[in-house]
């Protein structure tokens, strides 16, 4: 009997967002947080099944997150709960640019993480997308439920999707974290990098130098970030350029997030490409979805209907004048 793939599954660390609201920042507004959790919940309101994977207490903020997700249509049946478990909070700071700066971080239980014993095979079962990103990383045993996970999700015919997003104040230093994630990436299919991540991983300056050390590391289907500049779509030792509608950005948090749920929404629908055109159409989808959510403050920002905004900007992309 014929399997069919469907659903996408993320495992990863929910948190709490503490956005600052005004150019003094120090009024703040409690918002939904984590790559993670932006990934699974932009899939969902693409119309994927989406499922995600973490460990969550039962304070007032774990109730929160629970409510927000069941909000979105997360399905929460492979999570795991803790007693003790407090979740980690980010207060975000904004520059007159819209530009985010992750102003602190707190974690007041960090080993109460994911464990082995936490994934379970059924969870990844039929599901076409698999996303993990580097917050589940850092912590010892937390990646070593996070490689079972990729492993068992692999196992099962996902596709392995990998966004690094980088926060080196929760690593122990930066070589921990850059041995980390590059110890993972033969392992994924589609990987995302900010500029500024593939710099720092790779030890170079420039980011032609990177880009041309990258497109020899056999990653099956690679995407570079690089703000207003667009993004870059590297595909078979290819890699074009893809450029930027222009938009006044209020705040940037979670641009990159709306970015790989564009493009696994592409590879959902549209399949895995086949050429460095078709990676590039999705990498212009991922620009606009950046952008859109760029223009409104908070990384999950309602920006209406997310078929409307597929039907409308991303059957021709870069004939599309934006907004």
């Amino acid at each position: 009997m014929r399997i069919v793939h469907q659903g996408a599954i993320a495992i990863g660390d929910a948190f709490i967002d503490y956005l600052s609201i005004n150019e003094n920042n120090d009024n703040y507004e409690k918002r939904l947080g984590g790559a993670s959790v932006n990934l699974a919940v932009h899939l969902s309101r693409f119309g994927i099944p989406s499922f995600y994977v973490t460990k969550l207490g039962n304070e007032q903020d774990s109730q929160f997150v629970q409510e927000q997700l069941a909000k979105e249509n997360i399905k929460l049946d492979y999570s795991v709960l803790s007693n003790g478990k407090l979740l980690p909070s980010v207060y975000i700071h904004l520059d007159q640019n819209g530009d985010r700066h992750f102003h602190s971080y707190e974690n007041k239980t960090p080993d109460d993480v994911l464990s082995v014993d936490d994934i379970k095979e059924e969870a990844f079962l039929n599901k076409l997308l698999f996303y993990f990103g580097s917050g589940t990383l850092f912590h010892e045993a937390a990646k070593e439920a996070t490689v079972k996970a990729i492993m068992t999700a692999k196992n099962h015919g996902a596709y392995i999707s990998f966004d690094a997003n980088i926060r080196l104040k929760r690593w122990e230093s930066e070589e921990h974290c850059r041995s980390t994630i590059l110890s993972l990436l033969p392992i994924a299919d589609i990987v995302k990098f900010s500029e500024e991540e593939l710099l720092f991983l790779l030890e170079e300056k420039s980011l032609d130098a990177a880009l041309s050390r990258v497109k020899e590391m056999n990653i099956p289907l690679l995407f570079v970030t690089a703000g207003k500049a667009g993004s870059y779509a590297v595909f078979q030792g290819q890699v074009q350029h893809v450029k930027s509608k222009t938009v006044q950005a209020v705040d940037t948090t979670g641009a990159g997030d709306a970015f790989m749920g564009a493009v696994l929404y592409c590879i959902y629908t549209d399949g895995f490409p086949a050429n460095i055109q078709k990676a590039a159409d999705y990498a212009c989808n991922g620009n606009i979805m950046g952008a859109l959510i760029a223009k409104e403050p908070g990384a999950l920002p309602n920006i209406g209907g997310y078929s409307n905004i597929a039907e409308k900007f991303f059957t021709n992309p870069h004939k599309n004048q934006l907004f």
